[in-house]
């Protein structure tokens, strides 16, 4: 009988220990696929169709817009954004466009072929339904190539933004909208995208046909890999999707942005989507770079610095995203806010102890060295020499001011009234003066020659 029970136990212990290696090369492979939500009638929407050559890398089909003119001005057409070709120029090409189903010239201007023009006539109060035809190229990567399509940019003060495109700033900058896209690629080509997968077809000729969409959205963004692994996880409610060069590596990112998400959660920053994207790829810049709903990053090697930098990306969804600012003159609203978040949800993560020794040696130092002249918290991405000068700068400089607030207020109340900024900007631009605002009424007390002065300094 004891060696029946013995050989029992044993069947048992084998069987627990295949569910267990089966759950942890399996359990997050499957690709989740998300009833589509109804695009609204009465918003701003873009819809693409899109095919993939994987041998040209190129991308070609049709865009749609439809938005109604807000501005309160008769306008000559709609001004596009092509961040893509801030990099290359030849990247993305535009043709064909029509408004309200008649020919309508495309220019671009001859100094920034990131800026491009439609011409029609767009009266005050009127839906304009805007169509063109795309061809899009991007570059051979080893990891993570993002395809960025053309979006409206962004009306301000009478006229649309068309600032000079620098490679320094976030890259995408737009009033909010709603998209829908459909790519056709080969079977093994691998698309994570910064929104909800909401279709997934074989065709007839064995190629793949994806739909996705994104409800709330700053740029019309996806990300393509020629041999990768996508793993999935929810998260706290927050579908999370993984895409890097293995599947092992795509389960340590979710189990990390579950850690991320989760300390950001108990300090009282909760994630603004139902979605996140993590990407492994080259951007250039030392904590990775941020599209509506997607984060492209490398690996850092070290799990506890990959869990900071995730949670730096997490919360610029929230501070550039959710509330978009301006990224050639205050990329400062999005970095330093999402380093000061990230630096509280490191205090919950690791204790007072850990806390402290990491701002004294990371944030502390940053405040005492001497910078060249026009390098400061507040300035524009053209005073800065390079990503690291900004990211130090803003990141490790722009915390330490803003936990200046924590000392005196004390860290709850600094997150409370960060997460009222984002509340009351959300779907819009923030400012200073909307988190000056914010700042007062959860501390009663006004922090605008506070951060006057940090900004400066």
């Amino acid at each position: 009988m004891k060696k029946r029970l013995l050989i029992a136990a044993l069947v048992l212990a084998v069987l627990a220990a295949c569910f267990a290696l089966w759950t942890m090369l399996f359990a997050d492979a499957a690709t989740v696929v998300i009833e589509e939500k109804a695009m609204p009638e009465d918003g701003r929407t873009m819809r693409a169709e899109l095919t993939l050559d994987e041998g040209t890398r190129t991308l070609r089909g049709t865009q749609r817009f439809t938005a109604v003119n807000e501005t309160g001005e008769d306008l000559s057409g709609l001004t596009l954004r092509i961040f893509m070709n801030g990099t290359d120029e030849d990247a993305v090409k535009i043709s064909g466009a029509q408004a309200g189903g008649e020919d309508a010239p495309v220019t671009y201007d001859e100094d920034d072929p990131t800026v491009a023009h439609i011409a029609f006539d767009w009266k005050a109060g009127e839906r304009a339904d805007v169509t063109w035809t795309v061809m899009l190229t991007y570059e051979k990567s080893a990891g993570t190539a993002v395809v960025s399509l053309p979006a409206p940019a962004v009306y301000e003060d009478g006229a649309w933004n068309t600032d000079a495109y620098d490679a320094l700033a976030e890259p995408s900058f737009a009033d909010a909208f709603a998209w829908s896209v459909a790519v056709e690629c080969d079977a093994d080509t691998e698309i994570a995208f910064g929104g909800a997968l909401t279709g997934k077809e074989k065709k007839d000729d064995g190629r793949m046909c994806y739909t996705a969409s994104n409800g709330l959205a700053r740029d019309m963004s996806f990300a393509v890999m020629g041999a990768g692994a996508i793993r999935q996880r929810m998260s706290g409610g927050v579908l999370v999707t993984a895409m890097t060069d293995g599947g092992q590596k795509s389960r340590a990112w979710l189990d990390d942005a579950q850690t991320a998400l989760d300390s950001l959660e108990k300090i009282g920053i909760s994630y603004p989507f139902d979605l996140l994207t993590l990407c492994e790829g080259e951007t250039g810049r030392e904590d990775g770079a941020v599209w509506s709903g997607m984060a492209v990053m490398d690996d850092a090697g070290d799990r506890e610095r990959n869990i900071q930098k995730i949670t730096r990306l997490i919360a610029r969804q929230t501070f550039g995203i959710l509330v978009e600012n301006d990224p050639w003159s205050d990329p400062w609203l999005s970095q330093t806010l999402a380093s000061t978040v990230e630096l509280l949800a490191y205090r919950e993560r690791k204790g007072a102890g850990a806390y402290e020794a990491r701002f004294m040696d990371e944030i502390e130092v940053s405040t005492r060295l001497t910078r060249p002249y026009g390098v400061r918290v507040g300035a524009g991405t053209a005073h800065f020499g390079g990503d690291a000068e900004l990211t130090q700068v803003l990141r490790d400089q722009g915390a330490a001011m803003m936990l200046g607030i924590a000392q005196m207020e004390g860290e709850d109340a600094l997150v409370r009234a960060l997460a009222l900024y984002a509340e009351s900007c959300a779907g819009g631009m923030g400012s200073l003066e909307a988190l000056c605002g914010a700042l007062e009424a959860v501390t009663g007390s006004s922090w605008e020659g506070y951060l006057l002065d940090g900004l400066a300094a």
